[in-house]
């Protein structure tokens, strides 16, 4: 049952959440008074850094276009060696590491930030794994070195903003959408 209220461009109802079991408040127009029903969009802070590390320039310009465009501040490297010096320097909020690169390898990038005491103040920083050939054997390594998913490069155009906005909220570098209450 909703009870509509008019208010400017927005119209809210009172709506009994299923999910939740209380009676929240919904803009109809927006959808941005979340219920456990409604479309979760995390909001990103305009300061989140993300490094993108990967040995092609191109798969860094789609990455770079399709985050920036979401509000985050975009860091690259081209290696792994580049990747440690700027997670040292620039303290990104996430990583997104491709496994396959010259001078160092994603695998070996990822033992070094979660293992070894020279990176010992950067292990919380969520790392994202990319790579254009899935192999089960290297999935269960990624999971014994801590890595917070991986997606397919040939799923990045759909999924890429999507699965890092997850890793961002899971980790609490985002706020989780909140339901909201009526006050009436």
């Amino acid at each position: 049952m909703t009870t509509p209220t008019s208010n400017r461009s927005e119209k809210i109802v009172r709506y009994l959440c299923l999910g939740c079991e209380q009676i929240v408040r919904l803009d109809l127009v927006t959808d941005e008074i979340q219920t456990s029903s409604s479309v979760v969009r995390p909001q990103v802070s305009h300061s989140t850094r993300i490094l993108v590390v990967d040995d092609t320039t191109a798969f860094l310009l789609i990455a770079e276009h399709l985050l920036k465009k979401e509000g985050f501040v975009v860091i690259t490297a081209q290696d792994g060696a580049e990747a440690l010096k700027k997670i040292s320097e620039e303290h990104p909020d996430a990583v997104i590491l491709d496994l396959f690169m010259p001078k160092m390898s994603g695998f070996e990038v990822l033992r070094a930030l979660r293992t070894s005491n020279r990176y010992k103040n950067f292990r919380h920083i969520p790392v994202l794994i990319t790579s254009a050939m899935y192999n089960p054997a290297e999935s269960q390594l990624l999971h014994d070195l801590d890595a917070n998913g991986f997606i397919s490069k040939d799923a990045i155009p759909e999924f890429l903003v999507y699965r890092i906005k997850k890793i961002l909220e899971r980790t609490d570098k985002i706020p989780k959408p909140q339901l909201q209450e009526s006050s009436e």
